[in-house]
């Protein structure tokens, strides 16, 4: 069911800010997916939603609403007509189009320290919501997140899974890594929990 133009307009209300990144890296991946074609019919899209997201000027690293997170996640399932799957596959490869997680990746070496500085790492991106590191085990070879305070919309669900991933599979090299959100603020547990495992 395609969101109307008065959904856009609440969504675009909804507290907390996100860095201008999140969206530049939806259109890197939409370049690499789909081609320029699949670029101009997502701006179409916008057009049709009163353009509340210019793709050609957003700045990186300024703060934006965050409903336009959700706004832009929305228009991309839209014009593709993508599933949970594919959404999930825009998380696992934002990691790649963002020069902030680049960055991350650089300073910190370890698996450790890339998931002991990921609630430092998300504030940087969000003002709204707690990502904790609730558990690192490296012998038995698992990690568990946290994300409270953030029920903010199902489609960012699988889109975290993916990101979530992507993190790991840039800090520890492995062919098996797993992860599931074992609990879901949609289905009525208190936050958000992905369990990520590797062999």
């Amino acid at each position: 069911m395609e969101a109307t133009k008065e959904e856009i307009k609440n969504l675009i209300k909804i507290p907390g800010k996100v860095r201008g990144q999140v969206f530049l890296t939806d259109l890197g991946y939409i370049k690499e997916k789909e081609g320029e074609e699949g670029v101009k019919l997502l701006k179409k899209k916008m057009a049709q939603w009163d353009n509340p997201i210019d793709y050609d000027k957003i700045e990186a690293v300024d703060w934006y609403p965050l409903g336009l997170r959700i706004i832009s996640l929305l228009a991309i399932k839209e014009v593709f007509n993508w599933e949970e799957k594919q959404i999930f596959d825009l998380g696992n490869a934002a990691p790649k189009f963002s020069f902030i997680v680049k960055m991350l990746m650089k300073t910190f070496s370890s698996l450790e320290k890339v998931f002991n500085e990921s609630p430092k790492y998300w504030q940087r991106h969000y003002t709204k919501g707690v990502l904790e590191n609730y558990r690192i085990d490296l012998k038995k070879k698992y990690v568990i997140l946290r994300l409270k305070d953030f029920r903010i919309h199902p489609i960012l669900c699988p889109f975290y899974a993916g990101y979530f991933l992507g993190i790991t599979q840039y800090a520890i090299k492995s062919k098996e890594i797993t992860i599931k959100e074992t609990k879901c603020s949609f289905k009525g547990d208190p936050y958000h929990e992905y369990l990520i495992k590797w062999k």
